[in-house]
């Protein structure tokens, strides 16, 4: 394939042509601002992008525009390339997943409420008395109380569509030690979504949860309960490569790699709004920091949240086999 000439904006600082081969991908890109940084420690914000559009924050959408490169991206140490980038940002802002989180995330309560607000103002001055009035108001309450549960279970199944849709994105990026977050900090309005690049090296953090899950089976337990292999999109069953001595290949790396893809997001935001820092003692000591100094690092996080699922799938099992209270506890 012949090289062709890619323009790609480098933000704030210009425009850098340079030669795209297909066969060959630059390592190492030379910018007029000369070195940005050189080190990264585990948890560190390498840069947080802001949506490109700026008008009507209210209404419209945040729109990323994968083209836009931030130079902080290709600073000395971080071996992430152009196209990569590009195909990573591409990969998040096509998923309709993202998309629909970023209309409809922050809007689908307010809109209800300010909804219900105006049919209750409707039936008070409708001139309806009595017991007609009084009906319609109690209906009105069950109503507005059943649709604001119904909202809050569409927001969890919006967040939990970005975390697949994160993870998605995140599997191309954590092999340059580079984790995409996505940290929603507006209330209404839809031009407060941040996406957040850290800098992290995820693999110690997988190999933990990897040695966590064969304890885990070892020790009698299920870490991975039926209908993950599903939610996780993920096949469990091993590798067999046919032939005269059949070899078969676990795929218990994969599964804690995926397990630890599918919680980024998750720990991400909590650790961006700082609900994960560590309790310094008296001493002047952490308590127990493994991979990041500062707070709580992905593998802590989720073997907790693996740990409380079997604690609860146990204690499902355990019970009187009836759909008692204690089961939903």
């Amino acid at each position: 394939l012949q090289s062709i000439i890619a323009t790609v904006t480098i933000a704030r600082r210009g425009t850098l042509r340079y030669p795209w081969n297909h066969n060959h991908q630059l390592r190492t890109i030379e910018l007029s601002t000369g070195r940005i940084r050189e080190g990264f420690a585990n948890g560190d914000v390498i840069v947080t992008l802001l949506p490109a559009n700026t008008k009507w924050p209210w209404i419209t959408p945040a729109v990323f525009r994968p083209e836009l490169v931030p130079e902080e991206l290709m600073a000395q140490g971080l071996t992430l390339t152009v196209e990569e980038y590009v195909h990573a940002m591409e990969t998040l802002v096509n998923d309709y997943r993202f998309t629909v989180y970023n209309i409809c995330y922050k809007r689908i309560l307010v809109c209800w409420i300010l909804f219900a607000f105006t049919v209750l103002l409707t039936l008070l001055f409708s001139g309806l008395q009595g017991v007609a009035l009084f009906s319609l108001g109690v209906g009105w309450l069950f109503l507005n109380a059943a649709a604001i549960f119904l909202c809050m279970w569409i927001k969890l199944r919006l967040a939990r569509g970005l975390e697949k849709c994160l993870a998605r994105v995140n599997k191309q990026l954590i092999k340059h030690k580079i984790l995409l977050i996505l940290d929603d900090r507006g209330r209404i309005s839809c031009h407060k979504v941040n996406l957040c690049f850290l800098y992290f090296d995820s693999t110690q953090c997988v190999n933990f949860l990897n040695e966590f899950l064969e304890q885990t089976e070892q020790n009698g337990g299920e870490a991975i309960k039926a209908g993950w292999e599903a939610k996780l999109d993920i096949d469990l069953n091993d590798i067999v490569i046919q032939g005269s001595n059949p070899v078969r290949l676990s795929r218990k790396q994969a599964v804690a790699q995926e397990l630890y893809l599918s919680y980024l997001q998750r720990w991400g935001k909590d650790f961006l709004r700082r609900r994960l820092d560590w309790t310094v003692q008296e001493a002047g000591v952490h308590e127990t920091p493994r991979h990041l100094q500062s707070s709580i690092c992905p593998c802590q996080y989720e073997e907790e949240v693996l740990r409380n699922k079997i604690k609860l799938h146990l204690q499902r099992k355990q019970c009187c086999g009836i759909n008692c209270l204690g089961c939903w506890l």
